[in-house]
């Protein structure tokens, strides 16, 4: 795991490598390595995980002439180690980054498609002056761009580009309608105006542009037996605990977790450590998750985090999150598990693999939307009702604004009417975030809960779950691994039906089937949690009263947002989950603007953290 970033442009240079690097350094505190020649310069700061003392980055190629560095991980490198070099090629080390290089000498851009693992990858190729800039199949690592005088300047954070003379911190207006929309911001656009993500599954080459290298095989209607499926994912731990450091797993006792922990602690060479956290309420998971250590007989860690902690640190996970968020508690886990490993099994991607989310309204209501899109009059009923009921069913027609509507209780509806921006401008962002959905996920007339799965699987799982979790835990240093998202376990379910795993109103029948005689009976019974917190509760708490306070007051939300009609929603906030997150996030942009756009320029120069 490691922090990258450069530049391709007349400004390349490695005085913007360093101040680049120091900014990230928390990604990478191992080691430092850096590419400059002429027109192109790249660096890497090393969190070194295999081959500590010999992995160097950057990587050259034999020649001399290809230059890697990347952030990852690289499973199968040892499976294409020895296919490259029955074709011929000399390896100088055992780091899996290696192969990146000599698999780029041979198959060219084609070789990230062979690669399982989580990874921002970039490539200079020197005979061709040619920049290549890669993200994983499903975006476990993050690569950020923004376009420069001649050339691109990226990095792993949005801060390592602002460090760049001629980027200049502003907001992305249609970034803030989508985050207020989602609560995320999906596809390629970020908040700040400018800056952009590589898409997973996409490559930027400096010839052509942004290119797409791996799609979802196609829906599967033949139902897997669970044993391939319990030995798909035993496979996947086992290529996931490869590690020359220390290895652990977070532990919630859920289904997602106990199963990584189940086939962690049978193939991890010693007693794995297990790590769970808590917030002091009556629905914390300390118990299950002990439950379980004490199953697989692990080394197990638990804590509670309290409000006022949270209030204290916030500023300082928005910094590194570089997003206005509110699930940023995984920071208290992340630094907890630092003290004692360097890399970090999690259960992130069961729910959306599996589909472990049928209890919750918004998939009841796919499903009552599916059935209601082919009946005659359907539209009409909205007259029957009102709210957002109301708001869905005038949409049913259309697909993507019916799963916009589920999804969001802001998108469509009197609390998104907040912003400063003219009417036309909020409605063309509207439109615009319809139409980018649509053709992502609805433009066929299929099934509709499948549309909706895996757009969840595509925007909300890497734009808001995978983001959040891979900066709180690279801001300890903490290399977090997701079994349950590698390659092959992602081809064998992804296009499996969802309703294979939705059985008399459970989900992940799938799941529950192939771990059955492995996890304790409790891990089936208990209800649905993960590192999660009652953002209501919260909102009684010192919490609520600092976001009371500071609202009416900030000069910022005046520049973006109607804040008498924010003021209006504080008063019954606290009976609606919907209300009380739109102000958390809009408290969390007042921290934000402040961070990166009034002192932007000025922190990111100063080269410290400007939080404590």
């Amino acid at each position: 795991m490691c922090g990258i970033g450069g530049c391709l442009g007349e400004n390349a240079s490695s005085d913007i490598l360093k101040k680049m690097s120091r900014l990230v350094k928390h990604r990478g505190p191992d080691d430092y390595g850096e590419f400059v020649d002429r027109e192109v310069a790249l660096f890497n700061n090393r969190l070194s995980i295999i081959d500590v003392e010999g992995g160097h980055q950057p990587i050259l190629g034999e020649d001399g002439k290809t230059i890697v560095v990347c952030n990852g991980e690289v499973y199968n490198f040892p499976e294409i180690r020895r296919d490259l070099e029955l074709k011929g090629h000399r390896f100088r080390t055992r780091t899996d980054t290696e192969v990146i290089v000599h698999g780029y000498e041979e198959y060219g851009s084609s070789v990230f498609s062979l690669l399982n693992g989580m990874f921002a990858i970039a490539i200079w190729d020197e005979k061709r002056k040619r920049l290549l800039l890669a993200r994983d199949r499903v975006g476990v690592k993050p690569l950020y761009y923004a376009e420069v005088k001649g050339g691109v300047v990226f990095c792993s954070e949005v801060k390592g580009i602002l460090s760049h003379a001629e980027v200049n911190p502003e907001v992305s207006n249609y970034g803030l309608y989508c985050l207020m929309s989602l609560n995320y911001i999906p596809f390629e656009n970020t908040l700040f105006k400018g800056v952009f993500k590589i898409p997973p599954g996409h490559y930027y080459d400096s010839e052509k542009g942004i290119e797409k290298y791996w799609s979802p095989k196609q829906v599967n209607s033949d139902p897997h037996q669970e044993g391939l499926i319990r030995k798909v994912i035993e496979e996947s731990v086992q290529r996931q605990i490869v590690s020359d450091v220390p290895v652990g797993a977070f532990l919630s006792g859920g289904l997602d977790t106990s199963t990584v922990v189940a086939f962690a602690s049978k193939h991890f060479r010693g007693k794995l450590k297990t790590f769970c956290m808590g917030f002091g309420h009556e629905d914390d998971e300390l118990e299950d998750a002990k439950l379980v250590a004490d199953h697989f007989g692990t080394d197990h860690y638990s804590f509670t985090v309290s409000d006022k902690a949270t209030l204290e640190l916030y500023p300082k996970m928005i910094w590194h999150s570089e997003q206005p968020k509110l699930n940023t508690y995984g920071w208290f886990v992340n630094e907890f598990a630092s003290k004692h490993v360097k890399v970090c099994l999690s259960g992130l991607g069961g729910d959306e693999l599996f589909f472990g989310y049928p209890t919750s309204a918004r998939f009841k209501t796919f499903r009552i939307a599916q059935r209601l899109m082919n009946a005659p009059f359907a539209s009409l009923a909205k007259y029957l009702f009102d709210g957002r009921r109301r708001q869905i069913l005038s949409k049913i027609k259309n697909r993507s604004e019916t799963y916009l509507s589920i999804i969001s209780s802001t998108y469509n509806s009197e609390e998104n009417q907040v912003f400063k921006f003219p009417l036309d401008e909020t409605k063309s962002y509207h439109q615009r975030l319809t139409d980018s959905m649509q053709r992502s996920f609805f433009e066929s007339n299929s099934d509709f809960v499948q549309q909706s799965v895996n757009a969840e699987f595509f925007t909300k799982m890497p734009d808001d779950y995978l983001s959040v979790e891979d900066s709180m835990s690279m801001a300890h240093s903490l290399e977090t691994r997701v079994p349950l998202l590698d390659n092959e376990l992602v081809d064998l379910m992804l296009p499996t039906p969802y309703n294979y795993n939705y059985v008399n109103g459970v989900g992940k029948a799938l799941l529950r089937k192939a771990m059955a005689e492995i996890l304790p009976k409790r891990c089936f019974e208990k209800p649905k949690q993960g590192f999660s917190l009652n953002i209501q509760q919260w909102w009684k708490s010192e919490l609520g009263e600092e976001i009371r306070r500071v609202l009416p007051e900030s000069a910022s939300l005046k520049e973006y947002f109607d804040v008498e009609r924010l003021k209006q929603i504080i008063p019954n906030a606290a009976e609606s989950y919907s209300k009380v997150s739109l102000l958390w996030h809009v408290y969390a942009f007042h921290i934000w603007h402040d961070l990166f756009i009034e002192r932007g320029k000025e922190n990111v120069n100063l080269l410290v953290l400007p939080v404590h």
